[in-house]
């Protein structure tokens, strides 16, 4: 299992991803890699965004 990015880590990997994807030097196979990466990561951004709200919302509700 790899081990898991920190937000601002998985963010600059995914700007650098869509970077990349966007010059259009990369090969076909090349980009399929780093769009399936971009999407991995998209998913570990989402969860880390959930568990930051949900973090919010229990020091709201303790206030």
């Amino acid at each position: 299992m790899k081990k898991k990015l920190e937000f601002e880590d998985a963010l600059k990997r995914l700007e650098e991803i869509v970077d990349k994807i966007s010059n259009g030097n990369s090969s076909l196979d090349e980009s399929l890699a780093l769009y399936q990466e971009g999407q991995d990561i998209i998913k570990t951004l989402e969860t880390l965004l959930k568990e930051a709200e949900d973090k919010v919302e229990k020091v709201v509700e303790i206030e």
